[in-house]
């Protein structure tokens, strides 16, 4: 019941966020002076199609990814702090040679245990699938905040090269493309790529600009966070419990076997 409940309430906060951030839409298109050109760059006279609403549209992804990316930390990290990663068959063995314990009880705490390793099991796996979910809504995010705010203020330097800043409006779709490649491969592979000259392109953010560069930061950290995560949920799972129903008559007969 608890799981289905997680989900639900999980559920409800994401669509929450995005009918709160749809009514922020439908505000300001319908007011005279819409009031995002007060918090957001880029202009909003021709409708959808304006710069602006587009920096608006790619927020809300970045707000979609970083729900779908805190649902996931909030089902993992849990987990894998409560979860004991205690094997069946050790669990049996101390349970086989406990004395004074009667089998009654040794077979409940067989079952309820068994119980919280399939529930601590089932939460790292879905709590995983989440994460890389939120992970691949998070690398579309930063390619739409990218390309957007560099549309919306044309005569920024987002951006720099060897030769030194390049103004928004000389950047394309796929410098930007390649430029998230590499922020990437430097997150995933601890800086590697900086370090040895290996880049999908030759921009990089300016640090000139410390909004932006702290975006950039941002995005390298949860990248790389996320990337740990995984690895450790894999390593901290132990072994997957066989579904097969199995009782503390089953082991006490396996471990006599053993002994004759």
């Amino acid at each position: 019941m608890s799981k289905h409940f997680n989900g639900i309430r999980i559920l409800l906060v994401f669509v929450g966020i995005n009918l709160v951030m749809f009514l922020m839409l439908m505000t300001s298109m319908t007011s005279a002076h819409p009031w995002l050109a007060r918090v957001l760059p880029g202009h909003f006279e021709a409708g959808v199609n304006s710069s602006g609403y587009w920096v608006f549209f790619a927020l809300v992804l970045l707000v979609d990814a970083a729900t779908v990316l805190l649902a996931g930390l909030a089902l993992l990290i849990p987990a894998m702090r409560d979860s004991a990663a205690v094997e069946e068959r050790r669990l049996a063995r101390h349970l086989v040679d406990r004395g004074g314990v009667s089998e009654e009880a040794k077979e409940s705490i067989f079952v309820v245990m068994r119980e919280e390793v399939l529930a601590a099991h089932y939460q790292i796996v879905v709590g995983r699938t989440i994460l890389l979910a939120g992970a691949v809504f998070l690398v579309f995010a930063f390619f739409a905040m990218s390309l957007s705010f560099a549309r919306a203020q044309p005569d920024g330097t987002m951006y720099a090269n060897q030769a030194g800043p390049v103004q928004n409006v000389t950047v394309k779709a796929w410098d930007i493309e390649r430029f998230t490649m590499d922020q990437i491969a430097g997150a995933v592979l601890l800086n590697a790529p900086d370090i040895y000259g290996w880049h999908f392109g030759t921009l990089k953010n300016n640090s000139a600009r410390p909004v932006y560069t702290n975006f950039v930061f941002a995005f390298r950290t949860l990248t790389g966070l996320v990337l740990l995560l995984t690895v450790l949920s894999l390593l901290r799972r132990g072994q997957r419990p066989n579904r097969e129903k199995k009782t503390i008559e089953s082991v006490e007969a396996a471990a006599e076997e053993k002994k004759a």
